[in-house]
């Protein structure tokens, strides 16, 4: 079961409406400049690009390498679309749901 949680935990979350407001920090961003700013970590992404389920980049609003921190940021944010992402290496070891 602890695995099944893990890979929930490391799995993209894609909000359109969350609580409070959050102002723009940084501006756009493409994704691996994303990636290579929050090593392995959790970021939140203020109006998220997509191509079809990839995603392309935007603005980097919080990162953090706790979960729990970056979801309680998250839960901050208000009126906007936003990304929940994981920008680490997936673990060979670990079973993914799609």
């Amino acid at each position: 079961m602890e695995k099944y949680f893990e890979i929930l935990n490391k799995m993209e979350v894609k909000v359109k409406k969350p609580k409070i407001a959050v102002k723009n920090r940084n501006g756009a961003l493409s994704f691996r400049q994303i990636r290579n700013r929050v090593g392995d970590g959790w970021a939140i992404i203020q109006d998220p690009e997509f191509n079809g389920c990839i995603l392309l980049g935007g603005k980097l609003l919080y990162h953090s390498s706790d979960r729990k921190k970056a979801l309680d940021e998250f839960g901050k944010c208000e009126n906007g679309h936003f990304a929940f992402k994981y920008c680490g290496k997936p673990d060979p070891n670990a079973v993914y749901l799609l």
